[in-house]
């Protein structure tokens, strides 16, 4: 709010709370900021192991995504209305993050059913939900 009153653009101020937010979570539930990287993360589709096994030499990034379950954007959004709403507090913001921060690796593929599902940054009630919706398997 404060980088908007002083001229920022909403996209950059957002944009910019998106990448605190996101660093916070990871921090809290990965005891670490590391660049994303598909190894990290534990939650991968049926699919992206499949891949992975078939393309153990090639980059990740050439037939994999690292998927937010809550996009970055809604999250960062849920995280600005619960400050606008006075709730933001380490307690809430844990809870929020062990609540909404799941990441995923899925293929490309898979990124693309959620692309037309919802877009990018549309909020469903969770991470799974979004995930299922989009017939991604675990």
């Amino acid at each position: 709010m404060e980088l908007v009153a002083a001229g920022v653009s909403e996209n950059l101020a957002i944009k910019s709370l998106e990448t605190y937010t996101n660093d916070y979570a990871k921090h809290l539930l990965l005891g670490r900021i590391p660049p994303d990287n598909a190894d990290i993360y534990d939650n991968w589709s049926e699919d992206a192991r499949i891949a992975k096994t078939a393309n153990p030499e090639k980059p990740y990034r050439e037939y994999l995504r690292i998927e937010h379950g809550t996009p970055k954007r809604q999250f960062a959004r849920l995280v600005l209305e619960g400050f606008k709403e006075k709730k933001l507090t380490r307690l809430w913001m844990d809870r929020l993050c062990q609540e909404r921060w799941k990441v995923a690796v899925i293929t490309l593929a898979e990124d693309e059913r959620l692309s037309k599902l919802s877009g990018r940054s549309t909020l469903l009630d969770t991470p799974d939900a979004r995930w299922a919706a989009a017939k991604i398997r675990f």
